[in-house]
């Protein structure tokens, strides 16, 4: 994967551990790992971890009480990076990640639905992994119109994130 597109290890963890809360296998008042045990079976420092808490905080998705721990906060309006990615493991959960294949700008397919004006489309192939094992080959068209000739090449490891900072879309579910 090219660093250029990497997310900062911090927001991994913060999305990964967002997801384990979406789906249930974190529960609203649950208890945390002591934040030393939890970095460890993570594999990352403390100092890492606890980035990631303070942004899993400020999303509203955790509350810390000083000497006592960090505990689960559910909110049904969570907005997180790979909201839209829908794909676990088998045993559940999950870090996904992206490597972009190829990006071109291409006529659009004749069999496509209509999506904007233009009769060329951005064409946007990835790999994405749930924990460094690939497990979904996406392609994804957009209209040139949006496109605003912005250059393509630094999409990061959430095209939604990409849409709503660069081109200004987005996408509600």
């Amino acid at each position: 994967m090219s660093e250029a597109t990497s997310l900062p290890l911090y927001i991994q963890i913060s999305e990964m551990l967002m997801r384990e809360i979406i789906a249930g296998r974190l529960l609203d008042g649950e208890r945390l790992l002591p934040e030393r045990n939890l970095a460890k079976s993570l594999n990352i420092s403390v100092g890492t971890l606890r980035k990631a808490l303070k942004d899993l905080e400020q999303k509203g998705a955790l509350f810390r009480k000083h000497g006592s721990g960090n505990y689960v906060k559910f909110n049904t309006k969570f907005e997180s990076i790979y909201s839209f990615f829908r794909v676990e493991l088998i045993d559940g959960g999950g870090l996904p990640s992206a490597k972009n294949l190829d990006i071109n700008l291409v006529q659009k397919p004749k069999t496509a639905p209509f999506f904007g004006e233009s009769n060329k489309c951005l064409r946007i192939r990835r790999l994405r992994f749930l924990d460094d094992q690939p497990c979904v080959l996406e392609e994804i068209h957009l209209d040139s119109m949006k496109t605003n000739g912005h250059k393509f090449d630094q999409i990061s490891q959430s095209v939604y994130l990409f849409y709503k900072d660069t081109l200004n879309l987005r996408i509600m579910s």
